[in-house]
C-alpha cells in the first residue's frame, strides 16, 4: 500500500508537472502549489527544499530517456560500418528519436524555453560538452577496429555537430503545427543527410573497398592452398 508520504510527494509532483507544463517554470510559485495540491506551503519544503528540486523530478524521465539514446548511440554494437549504411540502423534511430519527442514534447518545451532561473540554465551545454566527449571517444574506438578510417575530426566540429542534433530535435519541438507523418519524414532525412557527411568525411566507403580486396585475397590464397594440398 501506498504510505501517506509516498502519496504526498506523489500529488506535490503531478502537480507541479501539470503546473509547469501549463504556465511554465518560472510563472509557478510553491505557494500556488500548495494551493493546487492542498498540502501546507511549510509542508512542502519537507519533500522538495525547492522549486529547483521539482523541476528536477518533473525533467528526469526526459533526462534519462535523452541519457539511454545517447548510450544507445554509443554502444559496442554501433562500431561497425554498418552504421553508415544499414537502413535498418536509420530506421531504428528514427523511431527512438521520434518516441522521445512524441513522448516528452511538453517536458522538451519547457526545457528549451523555460528554465533560465534554474539549475537546468545551462543544461543543453553541458549535455553538448558530455556528448562532445563521448563522440570523441567513439572515433578513437573506431580507429582502432578500422586503422584506415579517417577519424582526426576536430573537437569543434564534433561539438558543432552535437549541437546541430540538439537544434534538430528544437525545431521539431517548437514547430507544432508540424504532423508525425512530416516530423518522420524530417528526422529521417536529418539521418540520411548527417549520416552521409561523416561517410563522406571519414572516408568509410574506402575503407570498406579496402576490407572487401582484402577478404576476397585473403580467401582466393585459402583456396590456393587448399588446391596445393
Amino acid at each position: 500500500m501506498q504510505t501517506p508520504k509516498d502519496y504526498t510527494r506523489k500529488l506535490l509532483l503531478d502537480t507541479a508537472r501539470e503546473a509547469f507544463l501549463r504556465k511554465g517554470f518560472k510563472a509557478v510559485s510553491m505557494r500556488e502549489i500548495s494551493k493546487l495540491s492542498g498540502v501546507g506551503l511549510s509542508n512542502i519544503y519537507n519533500y522538495y527544499p525547492c522549486k529547483d528540486d521539482l523541476l528536477a523530478v518533473v525533467l528526469h524521465p526526459l533526462l534519462e530517456a535523452m541519457n539511454g539514446m545517447l548510450d544507445n548511440h554509443n554502444r559496442n554494437e554501433s562500431l561497425s560500418l554498418e552504421i553508415f549504411t544499414s537502413e535498418e540502423y536509420h530506421r531504428k534511430s528514427m523511431q527512438e528519436v521520434m518516441g522521445i519527442i512524441t513522448r516528452y514534447r511538453k517536458e522538451f518545451k519547457l526545457l528549451f524555453l523555460d528554465t533560465q532561473d534554474s539549475r537546468f540554465n545551462d543544461f543543453w551545454e553541458r549535455w553538448i560538452e558530455k556528448s562532445t566527449a563521448i563522440g570523441m571517444e567513439y572515433l578513437e574506438r573506431m580507429k582502432e577496429l578500422y586503422p584506415d578510417l579517417h577519424t582526426q575530426i576536430s573537437p569543434f566540429f564534433i561539438h558543432f555537430t552535437c549541437s546541430w542534433w540538439i537544434n534538430m530535435m528544437k525545431e521539431v519541438v517548437l514547430h507544432e503545427e508540424l504532423s508525425q507523418e512530416e516530423i518522420e519524414c524530417f528526422i529521417g532525412e536529418y539521418i540520411h543527410f548527417s549520416t552521409g557527411g561523416w561517410k563522406k568525411l571519414m572516408n568509410v566507403e574506402c575503407n570498406r573497398e579496402k576490407k572487401m580486396v582484402g577478404s576476397k585475397t585473403s580467401s582466393y590464397s585459402s583456396r590456393i592452398k587448399t588446391n596445393s594440398i
